[in-house]
């Protein structure tokens, strides 16, 4: 195997650390690193360049068409989830190629990517094809296989939803709805994807979309499989107001016991989202070694609400972060969002809550224990895997004096996607100088967006019926039958 090199100013070993070294050299394989050498005398033109661990992107669903461009704007998570099945059908491996490729430029440098629910012999097509997309572009992905079993509409049954609309309404979407596989042919699919799939790079793992969707013997199933094979489990949980009021009603010994009593709470189990979980019920989570993704932009975006993260972090239950396709501008911009989650949760006056190592560390250790696609721990050290992230501060630095201002701190004041200039995944150069090496992503890019155009006219005259269709969620929720149709 070939040994490599790479060079910058700066290293950040630790993701739990601010302790910077300087001069660096790194030396790697595909294998793994070899040496970490430092202390060098500094050299021209080097400037302010930091190597540390890349990202992980703990929950995602890979929308390389971003929603606004076929017609969704941001509102309710509810009706905003709705209008989402609109999205014509294009072809898979241009939407996460696109991406991939996106998340690549932020740094990233693992993905725990929530599949869209399909059918499933269209889900083993897509797996497939989510694969390819990611071998090409170089990142590691965890491919979470959707399961859910009730609920097609909103948290009640069907027609609970159905009886808020007209009857022409009512009727053709009736027509539209398609049938629910068999729970045993649901987790065939997901075997099928780990044997013909899974590889050092791409995982498999088992995903109930949460339990509004899920009954108690597609849980029990799922919690039994994981604990027997030791496959990981990523589901939502708590992302909402409603979902809150949903799961108060339909479990009232506390729907976190609940998920406990039937063994789904275990260190293999990442929740998403986690907006609306109790003092209580972190603790229960932080107990059994589950780790909760945090989705500060998708929240704010849908209209969710912010996550307690100090509470979360004072009970001592690991957290990760997650763009969840729905970055603060669309951008799939990993520092911006790790700012942002820093910002609002920092603490107020002499009062602090987190600490910004703290994000970072749950940006790249945590996002990658929940992704486990066989990637780093936030470490670079000699014997760990060669997955590198280069950054170059410059940039955003150039009014600062470099003794007045120190490497973290511009990292996590400053930086952005625009700052990521190289990222190695398994001792593969991903991005190099800020250009991917494995796709043609300005080709990804204009394929897509032309099977969009195609689109365009059947996506415009479905707009009516979409308004009507969220009017209709709207008085649903609004009149309280999330909680007074509840069924278990």
């Amino acid at each position: 195997m070939a040994v490599h090199s790479l060079q910058a100013a700066c290293l950040l070993p630790s993701s739990g650390s601010e302790q910077v070294q300087t001069g660096v050299t790194i030396r790697y394989d595909e294998a793994k690193i070899h040496a970490v050498e430092t202390g060098r005398p500094e050299r021209a033109g080097e400037g302010r360049t930091l190597i540390l661990a890349p990202f992980a992107n703990a929950h995602d669903h890979g929308r390389g068409l971003k929603t606004l461009a076929y017609g969704v704007p941001d509102q309710a998570v509810e009706s905003w989830v709705a209008a989402t099945y609109s999205l014509p059908a294009v072809d898979p491996y241009l939407v996460a190629a696109a991406a991939f490729a996106r998340m690549a430029r932020s740094g990233i440098g693992s993905v725990v990517h929530c599949h869209l629910s399909r059918d499933p012999q269209t889900l083993l097509r897509e797996a497939q094809a989510v694969s390819r997309a990611a071998r090409e572009v170089g990142i590691r992905v965890a491919f979470v296989v959707p399961l859910r079993d009730r609920h097609r509409l909103a948290y009640a049954d069907d027609e609970a939803v159905l009886a808020h609309m007209d009857a022409g309404d009512a009727e053709l979407t009736r027509r539209r709805l398609k049938p629910i596989a068999p729970i045993a042919e649901q987790l065939a699919v997901a075997d099928a994807i780990a044997e013909i799939c899974e590889s050092e790079l791409f995982q498999v793992q088992f995903g109930p979309v949460g339990v509004e969707w899920c009954s108690n013997p597609l849980l029990e199933q799922v919690a039994a499989r994981s604990a027997a094979g030791g496959r990981r489990v990523h589901m939502h949980l708590l992302e909402s107001k409603y979902q809150r009021e949903w799961a108060d009603h339909a479990f009232p010994q506390g729907i976190v016991n609940h998920l406990d009593a039937i063994g789904l709470l275990s260190p293999r189990l990442t929740v998403a989202h986690g907006t609306w979980l109790r003092p209580d019920e972190c603790a229960l989570l932080a107990a059994r070694g589950v780790i909760v993704s945090i989705n500060t932009s998708s929240n704010l975006r849908l209209r969710s609400g912010i996550a307690p993260l100090p509470q979360i972090h004072a009970a001592g239950l690991d957290f990760a972060i997650g763009l969840d396709a729905l970055a603060l501008d669309d951008d799939d911009d990993l520092l911006r969002e790790m700012r942002l989650t820093h910002l609002l949760h920092a603490g107020t006056g002499f009062d602090q809550a987190l600490h910004r190592s703290t994000i970072l560390h749950a940006a790249s250790r945590n996002g990658a224990r929940a992704a486990s696609c066989c990637g780093g721990d936030g470490e670079i050290a000699a014997g760990g895997p060669a997955d590198m992230l280069l950054l170059n501060l410059d940039d955003v630095a150039q009014d600062l004096v470099p003794d007045l201002c120190d490497i973290p701190s511009i990292l996590h004041a400053r930086a952005t996607a625009s700052s990521v200039r190289s990222l190695i995944v398994a001792g593969r150069t991903v991005l190099d100088d800020g250009r991917l090496t494995g796709i043609d992503e300005a080709a990804v890019r204009s394929a897509l967006n032309a099977e969009l155009r195609r689109h365009a006219p059947e996506l415009a005259r479905q707009v009516p019926d979409m308004e009507r269709y969220r009017a209709a969620l709207e008085r649903f929720y609004r009149a309280g039958e999330h909680r007074t149709s509840v069924r278990n």
